[in-house]
């Protein structure tokens, strides 16, 4: 299987929207409707929601994605396989996303050294007639070969510590091991896992 790997721009807009409407969540409708835009929330976007929602509007979370990728806010990689889009990773620098900001999530940022560029995954969705077959693996991997030219220190994810679920977006721990990252710091449920470039 010819897995291809390329890097979410404006020109592939609608590759991602389609993907996220009709192949990502066909086995989860809980997510359905997420577009991977919740690490980018705050209360700007709250508020900005709920004016949306009385105007009538009916997917914020859409337009969102699409206003994010355009601008390059919303960044990761998609795997293609046959020219369909059947993953995602979620990847940004790490102060790029409201959610993980020192503000919400002060425990990713004790230690930091301020010169130190860090990349961070945040989501890994695979089509679920194509999970297991190494796509993730290789998303991480141009993940980190990508952030390496790119001038960063390490690139850090969050994996959870228990049982391998439809809420283990973050990607398994092991994925993350196999691949040379190693346990900076147990967060009891999720550990924060680095590899240093």
């Amino acid at each position: 299987m010819n897995i291809v790997i390329k890097r979410l721009v404006p020109e592939l807009t609608s590759d991602y929207i389609n993907f996220f409407e009709n192949v990502a969540f066909s086995d989860n409708q809980e997510w359905d409707g997420c577009y991977c835009v919740w690490y980018h929330w705050n209360d700007i976007l709250e508020n900005e929601r709920k004016k949306y929602n009385e105007a009538g509007g009916t997917c914020f979370n859409r337009e969102l994605a699409i206003k994010y990728i355009q601008k390059g806010v919303l960044q990761g990689y998609l795997a293609y396989v046959e020219g369909l889009v059947v993953g995602w990773c979620n990847a940004n620098d790490k102060a790029s996303y409201d959610g993980l900001s020192n503000k919400k999530r002060p425990e990713l940022w004790e230690g930091i050294d301020c010169s130190e560029k860090v990349k961070s995954i945040v989501c890994f969705t695979i089509a679920p007639n194509m999970r297991r077959k190494g796509i993730a693996t290789q998303l991480l991997n141009r993940v980190c070969m990508d952030a390496s030219l790119d001038g960063y220190t390490y690139v850090e994810a969050y994996p959870g510590t228990g049982e391998t679920n439809s809420r283990s977006y973050h990607g398994p721990y092991t994925i993350y091991d196999k691949s040379g990252f190693s346990v900076y710091k147990d967060l009891g449920g999720e550990v924060i896992v680095r590899k240093y470039l």
